[in-house]
């Protein structure tokens, strides 16, 4: 019997998690998986994928929100090391605004939506945060939780 789309994607999503010891983020998953399916809707990718821990908790966990990893590589986590003493960068605070949101939206997915303010917009010196987002549900989320709004003020020292 042939596999149903949302099979056949999960199957690719073990198979690439697999393949990264470290796990995937939620995003790099999907677009993996994109890159597999050029033809599907962003949809079924999302929709298949989104609950791969709690539909499989004894093969795949998150150990962070977003990072998908599969349980055999547990035993591989390194304990968090020391920081090494920060390095001088010369660099303008506004150069962190727009990479900064789009890490909220791509990178952690704390934000569905995030936007560069910064500056003085507001005309008061602390009047304006540096990032603005917004975290909300989709609408095909099973659960909808109330919007969260984030903001953000980046400090270069």
């Amino acid at each position: 019997m042939e596999k149903t789309k949302k099979e056949r994607i999960t199957a690719d999503a073990l198979k690439l998690l697999e393949t990264h010891h470290e796990g995937l983020r939620f995003s790099e998953l999907v677009k993996k998986i994109q890159e597999i399916y050029p033809n599907e809707p962003y949809g079924n990718f999302t929709g298949s994928i989104w609950n791969l821990d709690a539909r499989f908790p004894d093969k795949i966990y998150k150990p962070a929100r977003g990072l998908f990893r599969l349980t055999k590589y547990k035993a591989d986590e390194q304990p968090p090391t020391e920081v090494s003493a920060p390095v001088a960068i010369v660099a303008k605070e506004a150069e962190f605004y727009q990479p900064f949101a789009d890490w909220l939206v791509n990178g952690v997915e704390e934000c569905t939506k995030a936007i560069p303010l910064g500056g003085n917009r507001l005309k008061e010196k602390w009047g304006t945060p540096d990032v603005f987002g917004l975290f909300e549900s989709r609408k095909h989320d099973i659960v909808q939780v109330p919007m969260e709004v984030i903001v953000a003020e980046i400090v270069c020292v």
